[in-house]
């Protein structure tokens, strides 16, 4: 199992003494879907771009988005982005990629956190002490699991609901189209409600109901059971989503915030999603544990 739990990783280096080459940028394509493969130009280029493109059509003459998709301008690592002086991109195992912030609101690129939250998130205590939830073999979680890649977009036929089916640990996501209710307030769920409908050619995805206890990325950031999140997936281009998530949480932050990342659609000749058996090939969280670090479940700021 690829692990992405930084402490889990320094923990795996000390005990195989692993070999391993320093974090290199990553090699950027010159654009993607006509845009500049930075995420802050790409975003500002794609807004305009879904101006005029007219996408695809499903028979109901809704934007049809089905395919395989994967996430391009987007690191696991830290939504925050990795400079080329951080010393993770030395590791000896899976060393950090360097890349910009995905954060286009505030402009800073970073997490608009109160000063309580930061202490937590952003290699903070959740970074040393606990074990990254997918680590665990726990699901990603909205908004991760769409920058871990490939993923497959399924639409019905009568247009009542999206399903959203991701490779990463087999976790699907089922989006209902019909405007139902949502689950009461005191029904919290690992990847939320989602509930979704269309603005113009942009799919939006309403999600609440989080029990918060995933992580954005694998510094650590993080939401608490608050979190709103609103997610909007936009065709740009015949191959070419761009997407966007803005995340609110009024515990958490002193401003809701937005980051994007393009969803380019894989081409490759009879490709498919494969069942990812995360339990049956792990063996390496119960040395983790006597390592000290401690399985999470909002367990930091719950104590708030």
């Amino acid at each position: 199992m690829r692990h992405r739990c930084l402490a889990s990783l320094v923990a795996l280096a000390i005990m195989t003494g692993a070999p391993g080459a320093a974090g290199q940028a990553p090699n950027p394509a010159p654009s993607i879907g006509g845009c500049p493969a930075e995420p802050v130009a790409f975003h500002k280029c794609a807004l305009e771009k879904a101006k005029t493109f007219n996408p695809p059509r499903t028979p109901s003459g809704k934007p049809n988005l089905e395919g395989y998709w994967r996430s391009r301008l987007i690191t696991a690592f830290s939504l925050e982005g990795v400079s080329k002086d951080d010393p993770l991109t030395k590791l000896a195992v899976m060393p950090w990629e360097i890349a910009p912030t995905v954060i286009v609101d505030p402009a800073d690129g970073k997490i608009p956190y109160q000063p309580w939250a930061a202490e937590i998130g952003r290699r903070g205590v959740n970074f040393q002490k606990y074990l990254d939830p997918r680590t665990a073999c726990n699901t990603a979680g909205v908004p991760r699991l769409a920058l871990q890649d490939p993923s497959q977009i399924v639409q019905a036929p009568n247009d009542s609901q999206m399903l959203w089916l991701h490779d990463d640990h087999h976790v699907n996501r089922v989006i209902p189209m019909d405007g139902r209710p949502r689950p009461g307030d005191n029904i919290k769920l690992w990847n939320g409600a989602s509930r979704g409908r269309w603005e113009g050619n942009t799919l939006v995805i309403d999600v609440t109901n989080l029990n918060g206890y995933t992580w954005i990325d694998d510094s650590g950031n993080f939401y608490t059971d608050a979190a709103h999140l609103v997610e909007r997936l936009t065709m740009i281009a015949p191959d070419t989503i761009h997407y966007a998530v803005t995340i609110e949480d009024p515990k958490a932050y002193t401003r809701p915030w937005t980051a994007v990342w393009a969803q380019v659609r894989v081409t490759e000749p009879g490709f498919e999603l494969f069942e990812e058996s995360c339990w049956e090939g792990e063996r390496d969280l119960p040395s983790f544990r006597e390592l000290g670090y401690r399985d999470y479940y909002g367990a930091t700021w719950r104590r708030r």
